[in-house]
């Protein structure tokens, strides 16, 4: 009976691991195919050990090594590469705005939002440090996204 839950356990493993691999492929109708495949065999995995399915182990928690890795790679949308703003400026906005949260994942959202936008907030004449703390802060305080958002968005969206 071990033996059993425990290949159970390697099955869902390795399933999240196929679906993780479909989530970074460009969607074309054999990715999503398999996708399905995948995730139809995992929530049964689930719905016959009677356990809710659980996508958390699709993302690790964000560090402060990719957080370094990811701004220093930012090719960002006035042509320049690498972080916008310095850890330390980032912390003094962050502490200037009462904002408690990583500080790291703060640095990279900031500069994420400034290497993607920066040239959509120049056309829209908002391109000023509350419009990018604001969005910042939006992206990290997602009520309706998963867990370590920023950590999944790392993982599964930006090439690396």
């Amino acid at each position: 009976m071990n033996g059993t839950n425990e290949a159970r356990e390697g099955s869902r493993e390795w399933l999240l691991l196929k679906i993780a691999e479909c989530m970074v492929e460009p969607m074309s109708e054999r990715t999503a195919e398999r996708l399905s495949a995948y995730s139809g065999a995992y929530n049964a995995i689930c719905q016959w050990e009677n356990r809710k399915p659980s996508y958390s182990n699709l993302a690790k928690p964000f560090t402060q090594e990719e957080a370094k890795e990811w701004t220093s790679a930012m090719q960002n949308v006035d042509g320049t590469t690498g972080p916008h703003w310095t850890l330390e400026q980032t912390n003094q906005i962050m502490t200037q705005r009462g904002i408690n949260c990583d500080p790291y994942q703060w640095w990279v959202a900031m500069n994420m939002v400034y290497s993607d936008y920066s040239k959509v907030a120049k056309k829209l004449n908002v391109s000023n440090i509350d419009f990018y703390a604001e969005i910042a802060k939006a992206f990290l305080d997602d009520q309706d996204a998963a867990p370590d958002k920023l950590a999944r968005y790392y993982e599964f969206v930006v090439k690396h």
